[in-house]
């Protein structure tokens, strides 16, 4: 016979919490009165929803309806034993979890092992000892509801992280956005987000500016988490603030700086790049603030990374961001990302990093279209990672087109030409031929002056012509220059020559034979080369354009005898050089020559471009965005060269005079002395085009003297 052995009943009532004492507890066993004792006991300690059956089939029944909180079930019993009540309820999902307390008088290991394999939770021995019955049942109980508000908090934890990752996402443009963006730059756009397991702070965004220009822009936040959302929904927010900043990019992140960092905890930043592309011209201006260097991916697939150093928003009061220039030229890629990218495994094991990912962008920019690059590099990272993201992924490439248009300061008048390159086969020049070559005209490889005699006058008209010095020395400088035409020497037309500077004798004297105008080292690549032949290419297109307008008669200065006049860019350098033109009987040289002296007033006096630094801008294919950037800060706003026209009964005079520092004007004067010099072709040729140039002052005054006949 069964029995309850009695040792009192601690006081659990206070203890107890609300949602334990109201839990249900179904109590199963065939005899009544071990149902009756086991519920007394339940209800002195403040048990209230107690329910009982008789055997294990109606248990099953009561659980189906209603699933108690708690199971105290007898193992002997008619029609379902406790045995077979365990396994069935272990068996559902909907039950596999509730608390089984099982009472037995078999204290065997073997019954115990049983008991528990079935699927109960705990044990209670036969006779009851009250106490430990009410100890268990408190305990499993406080268990359940210890786990149940675990999950709970758990799962509405999981639903408000991807609530909020949800709300982050939808700061990132959308598609409708990003269509728009594209039409609007006419680049095509590769983009990837995908969160961490934790919330991260990884953002980008674009707008469009003007008709010319759209901002980009990408950031990281620093931290996980909540925090860590909050900081980027306020940083979003905060962007909207200062829309009146985004053409320039210092000053935006000034700005913003100024408003988070009293509003970040310690510790919190932002690191960011953004930047202002022109997408007619490829001139980028940007500004950093900590952010991984952005990289360009030439034509070539060779890399060159931007300087987006700079303190992270949110540190420091006065941070000193500035504005850096660059250029994304026709057919070339710029990629920005965020800093998880450096830290995948490289081959041995360790981190990526900086050099490392730099060889796998160039890798990959050479095994396919330049416009799915972004997507051959992420799989290739996601094919390496061992695991879950470590961090936010966030990347965006920019392809621009490779027939974009060409810059604003390549003014063509519409004209459109051919650069002829005279070298052998198997020259080192042959090589470069087809490499990053100014789409903007039509390049065209001759071996020798007889090929090159059958291609001057083709259809569109030379702009430009590269040789080396062994081709030259071979073919003759005379011979060349004769081939090439008299029209195209006189307009100063562009004759750039490959050479090796260090080792290659008899330089300057094959300059000055050739009428070279630019000499480009072997050492610095088929990049230099073409952005040299680009440079030089708008600056005779830029006195073509004159000298047509002239033709033309577009242009007319009338019977004034005396003025005075002022411009600040290459534009208007142009046109006020054909209406002035056009008061002297042979119009076409004076424009040409009056084109060359006002650009160099603009580029050395305006915006205080020295000759070496413009050299080394041509060859870096920077010099177009440096005039841009330049022209927007204020110290160059108000800058002008000015023009005083007098025409007397014997002359006409054009003083030029420009607010710059000037030039040692006597190493570049005089035929053999200026035409050898880096930047002297221009001067010479303007001296030609006139009857008297002459320099004066500290040479930033220029007197150029044409006769009446």
């Amino acid at each position: 016979m069964n029995s309850v052995e009695n040792t009192g009943i601690p006081g659990r009532v206070e203890e107890l919490a609300a949602e334990v004492r109201g839990a249900t507890i179904l109590i199963v066993d065939d005899m009544a009165i071990m149902r009756q004792i086991i519920g007394r006991c339940l209800e002195q300690a403040g048990f209230t929803e107690l329910f009982y059956a008789a055997d294990g089939q109606d248990a099953l029944d009561f659980i189906k309806e209603t699933p108690p909180d708690l199971l105290i079930l007898d193992l002997n019993m008619p029609r379902v034993t406790g045995y077979e009540v365990c396994r069935i309820l272990q068996a559902d999902p909907k039950t596999a979890g509730m608390p089984i307390l099982v009472q037995s008088a078999s204290e065997t290991a073997e019954e115990r092992v049983k008991v528990f394999s079935s699927g109960a939770t705990d044990f209670v021995s036969k006779p009851i000892n009250q106490p430990e019955l009410l100890a268990r049942v408190c305990m499993h109980l406080e268990n359940k509801f210890l786990i149940k508000n675990l999950s709970d908090f758990q799962t509405r934890m999981q639903s408000e992280l991807s609530m909020a990752r949800d709300m982050q996402h939808s700061l990132l443009p959308d598609k409708e956005s990003l269509d728009a963006l594209e039409h609007i730059s006419g680049m095509a756009f590769e983009t990837h987000y995908k969160a961490s397991f934790e919330l991260g702070g990884d953002l980008w965004g674009g707008w469009a500016l003007s008709d010319d220009e759209f901002g980009v822009f990408i950031l990281d936040v620093s931290g996980h988490g909540v925090g860590a959302a909050l900081n980027t929904f306020r940083l979003h927010a905060t962007m909207t603030r200062f829309e009146m900043y985004r053409d320039d990019p210092a000053s935006f992140l000034t700005c913003l700086n100024g408003a988070l960092k009293p509003t970040f905890p310690l510790g919190h930043f932002v690191t960011m790049f953004y930047a202002v592309i022109n997408h007619r011209t490829g001139d980028i201006v940007y500004a950093g603030a900590g952010a991984p260097r952005p990289m360009i991916v030439n034509t070539e697939g060779k890399v060159r990374l931007l300087d987006s150093a700079g303190t992270p928003v949110g540190i420091l009061s006065r941070p000193g961001y500035e504005n850096k220039t660059a250029c994304l030229r026709a057919g070339e890629t710029l990629i920005c990302y965020s800093d998880v990218l450096l830290e995948a495994a490289g081959p041995d094991g360790a981190f990526l990093g900086e050099d490392g990912f730099v060889a796998e962008v160039e890798s990959k920019a050479k095994a396919g279209k330049r416009e799915t690059l972004l997507d051959r590099l992420l799989k290739s990272f996601y094919a390496k990672l061992p695991g879950e993201l470590p961090d936010d992924l966030t990347a965006l490439a920019i392809h621009r087109d490779q027939h974009s248009a060409i810059s604003d300061d390549a003014v063509t008048g519409g004209v459109k030409g051919r650069v002829l390159v005279m070298t052998p086969d198997n020259s080192t020049l042959a090589e470069v031929v087809g490499v990053s070559q100014p789409v903007e005209f039509e390049c065209l490889r001759v071996a020798d002056t007889a090929s090159l005699a059958n291609e001057v006058h083709g259809d569109l008209p030379v702009v430009g012509f590269v040789t080396d010095a062994e081709t030259a020395r071979r073919e003759g400088p005379a011979e060349i220059c004769s081939t090439l035409g008299d029209a195209f020497i006189k307009a100063g037309g562009p004759i750039v020559l490959w050479a090796d500077i260090d080792r290659e004798p008899g330089l300057k004297q094959l300059q000055f034979d050739l009428n070279v105008s630019r000499i480009v080292s072997l050492g610095k690549g088929a990049d230099a080369l073409w952005a040299a032949v680009h440079a030089e290419a708008d600056d005779y297109l830029l006195r073509l354009s004159a000298a047509d307008a002239v033709g033309r008669r577009t242009a007319e200065i009338g019977d004034v005898d005396l003025a005075s006049y002022r411009f600040r860019t290459r534009e208007e350098a142009k046109n006020l050089a054909t209406m002035l033109a056009g008061a002297c009987a042979e119009p076409v040289p004076v424009a040409l020559g009056l084109t060359e002296l006002f650009v160099n007033a603009v580029e050395h006096g305006c915006l205080n471009i020295g000759h070496g630094e413009k050299g080394r801008l041509i060859e870096k294919g920077r010099l177009s965005e440096e005039i841009k950037y330049r022209r927007s800060l204020p110290a160059y706003a108000d800058r002008y060269v000015t023009v005083e026209f007098r025409r007397t009964d014997t002359d006409i005079l054009f003083r030029i005079t420009d607010p710059g520092e000037g030039f040692d004007h006597q190493a570049f004067t005089g035929v053999e002395g200026g035409h050898t010099k880096k930047h002297g072709r221009g001067v010479t040729m303007a001296g030609g085009c006139f009857d008297e140039v002459t320099y004066m002052g500290r040479g930033n005054e220029v007197l150029a003297r044409y006769r009446l006949r």
